[in-house]
């Protein structure tokens, strides 16, 4: 049998810092890097919706959980997405992904589509290792300057 893994966030270690659970090692890493420059950040505290939930009324026949075909009418899910870390004055978002799962590009398409439509100014950044995740602080603390 194998053995399950994290599907939301591929070859991560969950780490503990101040109380907070981080889904992975670069998350905290960049915590840390946010709070040594003094710069102030929500960790997974707003969610956007990105499509609103729905009911399918025109038939959808699926397998349940027995994997018997069943007519499926229940409510489709709102699709939303929570980023790692958000400028509490809206400024900037950071989503830290090491690895990205199969959901997430389009995920992130989606987000971006969304913060457009209801107009969103935040400026984006997807650091994808420790590297980048230290020129994210400075762009940061560039951008704090002016």
């Amino acid at each position: 049998m194998r053995k399950k893994t994290n599907k939301k966030v591929r070859n991560a270690t969950s780490k503990e810092y101040k109380g907070i659970k981080f889904r992975s090692k670069l998350e905290l890493f960049t915590y840390k890097k946010l709070e040594a420059a003094k710069i102030k950040s929500l960790y997974e505290e707003i969610k956007f919706e990105l499509q609103e939930g729905f009911y399918f009324t025109n038939g959808s026949i699926e397998p349940n959980t027995k994997k018997e075909f069943v007519d499926n009418v229940k409510k489709v899910r709102s699709i939303t997405y929570t980023p790692d870390f958000v400028d509490p004055k809206g400024k900037w978002i950071i989503e830290v992904k090491g690895f990205a799962n199969d959901v997430f590009p389009v995920k992130w398409k989606m987000f971006k589509k969304h913060l457009l439509d209801n107009g969103l100014e935040y400026k984006l950044f997807l650091p994808k290792n420790q590297k980048q995740v230290l020129e994210t602080v400075e762009l940061i603390k560039e951008m704090s300057r002016k």
